[in-house]
Order: C-alpha cells, then sequence, then structure tokens
C-alpha cells in the first residue's frame, strides 16, 4: 500500500513516528507544508516540500513540489493522511 502523510506541524513527532513505523510494510511518502518546510526528519523515505511554502520561508535542502503536483499525488496513493 502507497501512504501519503501532509506534514503541517514542524514540532508534532508523531506523524513522522507513524510515518516510520508504517514504512516497514508500505511505501510512504511525506509532503512538508507550511511551517513543517523548516523539518528536515532523518528518514529512509521520500520527503517534498510545498513550493511556495518553502519560497515564502526561503527553505531550501528538500525536493519542491507544486499544488498541481500534490493533487495528482493524492491520487497516486492508496491513503492520505492530513496530520
Amino acid at each position: 500500500m502507497k501512504i501519503l502523510h501532509i506534514i503541517r506541524n514542524p514540532n508534532d513527532e508523531t506523524p513522522l513516528e507513524i510515518a516510520k513505523s508504517q514504512n516497514k510494510e508500505h511505501e510512504v511518502a511525506v509532503i512538508l507544508l507550511h511551517d513543517a518546510v523548516y523539518a528536515f526528519p532523518d528518514v529512509e523515505f521520500k520527503v517534498y516540500a510545498g513550493s511556495t511554502d518553502a519560497q515564502a520561508r526561503r527553505v531550501a535542502g528538500h525536493e519542491c513540489v507544486d499544488y498541481k503536483r500534490i493533487v495528482q499525488m493524492l491520487f497516486e496513493f492508496d491513503k492520505v493522511v492530513s496530520w
């Protein structure tokens, strides 16, 4: 199963811990939005950042995705979890 986590709060560690656990049996990816683009989690799965949020906060280092790509990803994954 492909699971996509959308994370908006950089201070909440629960979403990443759950994603790490799920990654043992599933294909997992994370999109960081809003202030979560400040986070640089040490994980073994793909982490993306919303391009407008990263640009607005002048954060570099993540693979950025625009809103069109985010919408596409919502349909590519079997399960989407928003935090």
